[in-house]
């Protein structure tokens, strides 16, 4: 080959190359070019659903394309977080994962569908969600140390109710039980309103739920709130006292979901949705459709949001060893 040739064929080359490095640049830079698809776990209605709408309609303005919302309820919501976790990382497909599929299920269960620790791209927690230990409203307990007192002067102790085995609503009940050293057995329940009628109808002593799913039975006066299990007291329940001010610091628990990706997402992309998630948070309306509705949030790197995800698996499977539970 002449020496003209083999200059000409460098030339060609490296033309093809930086044609090809700006179009991934160019690529970069219109993302987002067309539909997102963010896949909730849950059915339609549940709390997460709920929060991913929110989401949903405000990514759309933020981003200018569609957001669509995939309900992939089932098997603990493993299903859905399973299909997040094995979609193309593009940012084409995003989702919410919850406290159950990030953290729990990983030592509930001997197999799951996706690999919790490695398998998503952290990018924000959107939604931290208290509980409260609710007794009914007849009872004639009405602090949290006055629950503790009774399970140990009873020689069976007293049953306690949830909306299912392996939630974190169960999980707080034990861990309150393992705490103050009460005498407590669960009895599981089939959803919120089953495990409501549980308490007020005298077959079972107390109930842990969150407050979203709750806060109904509180407001019309059939329950007692004990206690919630923030740090603080919330504003939409200012008169129930906070696990802290109940005397159990160690007890602080809230149920959350985060906004993820699958793994591999590129980093400008993960902080373009990060970024406009955060600014999505703090928006008064959103915010106050938080509180109201028993929630809390505030903004968080995709970093901070990792690393909080990573510390919830490692605290409750702690426990979850500790009680020995196991859903399979």
């Amino acid at each position: 080959m002449s020496p003209i040739n083999s200059r000409v064929n460098r030339r060609v080359a490296l033309a093809g190359l930086a044609l090809t490095v700006a179009s991934r640049a160019s690529a970069q830079e219109v993302y987002p070019n067309r539909m997102l698809k963010m896949i909730v776990a849950q059915p339609p209605g549940n709390s997460a659903d709920l929060v991913a709408r929110m989401l949903a309609e405000r990514l759309k303005r933020a981003l200018g394309q569609p957001v669509v919302v995939d309900n992939r309820p089932g098997a603990s919501g493993s299903i859905g977080v399973a299909a997040i976790a094995s979609a193309p990382p593009d940012g084409y497909t995003i989702g919410i994962g919850g406290i159950g599929q990030l953290a729990l299920n990983p030592t509930l269960y001997s197999k799951l569908p996706y690999d919790a620790q490695n398998g998503f791209t952290p990018i924000a927690i959107v939604y931290r969600g208290p509980m409260l230990i609710l007794v009914d409203a007849a009872s004639p307990i009405t602090s949290v140390r006055e629950l503790v007192a009774q399970s140990q002067a009873s020689s069976t102790g007293l049953d306690f109710t949830s909306a299912g085995a392996g939630s974190i609503m169960h999980l707080m009940g034990e861990h309150l039980a393992l705490t103050a050293r009460a005498k407590m057995l669960h009895v599981p329940s089939r959803g919120t309103a089953a495990a409501a009628t549980l308490v007020l109808g005298k077959h079972a002593a107390m109930l842990v739920e969150n407050v979203t799913a709750s806060i109904s039975f509180v407001r019309s006066g059939q329950l007692r709130a004990l206690a919630i299990t923030s740090a603080q007291r919330h504003p939409s329940l200012p008169n129930v006292p906070s696990i802290v001010e109940s005397g159990y610091p160690n007890l602080v628990t809230e149920g959350w979901l985060s906004l993820v990706a699958p793994a591999g997402l590129p980093a400008p992309v993960r902080d373009r949705l990060a970024e406009e998630v955060r600014k999505i948070v703090q928006q008064p309306d959103f915010q106050s459709w938080t509180v109201n509705s028993g929630g809390l949030v505030e903004p968080t790197t995709p970093e901070q949001a990792g690393a909080y995800v990573r510390a919830e698996a490692a605290r409750w499977s702690e426990l979850i060893r500790a009680v020995g539970i196991k859903l399979d």
